[in-house]
């Protein structure tokens, strides 16, 4: 069977990829409960700043909050604010960022090859098409948000470009206005993705006249005015960047000088430095070698590194004939970004996650309107067929295989099927490489839902802090004073809609203390050895492989090395 049309890329249509990711997002809110830690966490810090109307520090258990800047906090509360306070609406934020993205990749690929339009169509395909990105878009982080002022920094950076000193204003005040949300999303380190693309204008575009319209216009006469209208060009197009980051920094000052003055020393020096260049100087979390980004890439591009369609284009390109500047921007950024962060110590997959729009105008670019061969989808399809076996069958393997874990048996695998089926489709379907690439994303987009919905049951069981907040709510609304054993992430503060901290007990002389001043409070442990005898906890919660209990504080202080043992 083929599928063909006049363009192609048209196939699928931009709509239909949004409209899938919609529902894509819809399933992993509902499919999977907020995940502890960090999800847990943000929607803690959010509520901290609903239930005290605090909006400049944000707060987690009653301390200031200087990891992260307040533009998510603040996206989730006016969700609150029109719809009341709730998980849903708020766990949207991050999927809704995602979908703008490929809303924004797509005005940037015009804006770069505004007389290849197929470019426009084919990259968010790319882009959505990837098992990471549309996996990761469902979950409430911050780099859904980074993303986005990434793609609109270099938006402005290519409006600036476009000649006439007009857009030369507007492309900057787009760019600083990037830089300045881009900051109050994540930090500073928006400044190590939009900037490479207008420092290094000169090497993408290879005519340094030419920045901010030096090389419309004519130039008389002679080597000399050729190198004046140079360096003026060069000039402006600097003073350009550099009142782009201005205005940027203005923007992010608006919030952070106020917010240092209220938040004490501690959270001034700490949103000033401790979470930005400390970080990348020497991370406190998170060390990783320096090839640990030459690994992970290609598992983030799944499951585009199986295609064979792609990797022919790849190998068949004209490199150095068909290399424009559009490309060279993408190749020079995107190598920037993966040297910059494999110098960084601090490494997480999520960081380089603006490098994956890139890859994707790289793949669209490459991409020819060639016939492609059914044998380039093979591969696709084989994962795919073999993924959906793996679901129907991994329910029954915990009863014929003792080594299995017994949480196998309580996916839903049932929903592999659809992976069956839409493996043996890609075996019969040919089509152009264009259109393969909408049906590819289209198929991810099934293989992701198809994977949250399988690991759902599984997720409930041991991730969903639900049942154990709404404890701790009855117990504190009772008057009942309650401390964790050990660092505590804040996972129950939303979910319980508590109004009091739970306050963080690290050392028995701690424990000593609080369960003194407190005789009828409780104490939260983690557990995952048996408990012996007589004196048994007050409640007891699944959590991942093992319990999070809770100790009434006579048992604590009868025997607090005893009840508090892992």
């Amino acid at each position: 069977m083929s599928i063909h049309n006049r363009t192609g890329a048209s196939t699928a249509s931009f709509g239909v990829i949004l409209g899938l990711w919609a529902l894509v997002a819809v399933v992993g809110v509902l499919a999977r409960p907020l995940l502890p830690v960090d999800e847990t966490r943000y929607l803690s810090v959010a509520w901290d700043m609903w239930l005290h109307h605090n909006w400049l520090v944000p707060h987690l258990n009653g301390e200031p909050y200087a990891h992260k800047p307040p533009m998510l906090f603040w996206l989730i509360n006016a969700s609150w604010a029109i719809f009341g306070v709730n998980d849903f609406t708020a766990r949207l934020i991050a999927p809704l960022f995602a979908g703008l993205n490929l809303v924004m990749l797509a005005l940037l690929a015009r804006r770069i090859w505004p007389d290849k339009p197929a470019i426009a169509q084919l990259a968010p395909l790319f882009l959505i098409g990837g098992t990471y990105y549309a996996g990761y878009g469902t979950l409430t982080y911050f780099d859904m948000l980074q993303c986005f002022f990434a793609l609109l920094g270099w938006y402005g950076v290519f409006v600036a470009n476009e000649g006439d000193q007009h857009n030369a204003r507007k492309g900057w005040i787009i760019t600083g206005i990037a830089i300045g949300l881009g900051v109050l999303s994540k930090g500073p380190v928006i400044l190590l993705y939009v900037l490479p693309a207008a420092v290094f204008a000169p090497l993408w575009r290879r005519d340094w006249a030419g920045l901010m319209g030096g090389a419309r216009r004519p130039v008389a006469n002679g080597s000399a005015k050729v190198g004046s209208a140079q360096n003026k060009g060069l000039g402006r197009w600097y003073a350009g960047m550099g009142l782009a980051v201005l205005l940027g920094a203005v923007i992010a000052l608006c919030w952070a000088i106020p917010a240092a003055i209220f938040g004490g020393e501690a959270y001034r020096n700490a949103i000033f430095w401790g979470q930005t260049a400390g970080r990348m100087v020497d991370s406190f979390a998170h060390v990783e070698p320096f090839y640990y980004y030459l690994v992970a890439l290609p598992a983030m591009l799944l499951p585009w590194v199986f295609w064979g369609g792609l990797w022919r284009s790849l190998f068949g390109f004209g490199w150095r004939r068909d290399m424009d500047a559009g490309l060279r921007f993408c190749l020079v950024v995107a190598v920037f970004l993966l040297v910059a962060f494999s110098l960084i110590s601090g490494k997480r997959v999520h960081y380089i996650l603006p490098v994956l729009p890139l890859l994707s105008l790289i793949f669209a670019r490459i991409i020819s309107d060639l016939p492609t061969r059914r044998i380039d989808q093979i591969p696709v399809a084989v994962f795919l067929i073999i993924l959906g076996l793996a679901g129907l069958v991994a329910p029954f393997l915990p009863s014929f295989f003792a080594k299995i874990p017994a949480w196998v048996g309580l996916l839903d695998g049932w929903w592999g099927a659809f992976l069956l089926l839409a493996g043996g489709a890609l075996l019969v379907i040919e089509t152009r490489r264009s259109v393969a690439v909408g049906i590819l994303a289209g198929v991810n987009l099934l293989l992701v839902s198809m994977v949250f919905m399988i690991a759902a049951p599984r997720l409930h069981t041991d991730y969903n802090m639900q049942p154990m907040a709404q404890y701790l709510k009855t117990q504190q609304d009772a008057g009942r004073n309650v401390a964790y054993w050990g660092k505590y992430h804040a996972q129950f503060q939303f979910l319980g809609r508590l109004e009091q901290p739970i306050p963080m007990l690290l050392t028995l002389d701690e424990v000593q203390q609080w369960v003194d001043a407190h005789p009828n409070g409780e104490v939260i442990a983690r557990r995952d050895n048996p408990i012996p005898g007589p004196d048994q906890p007050l409640a007891r919660f699944d959590y991942k492989n093992d319990h999070l209990v809770i100790w009434d504080a006579k048992a604590v202080k009868a025997d607090p090395e005893g009840v508090l043992a892992r």
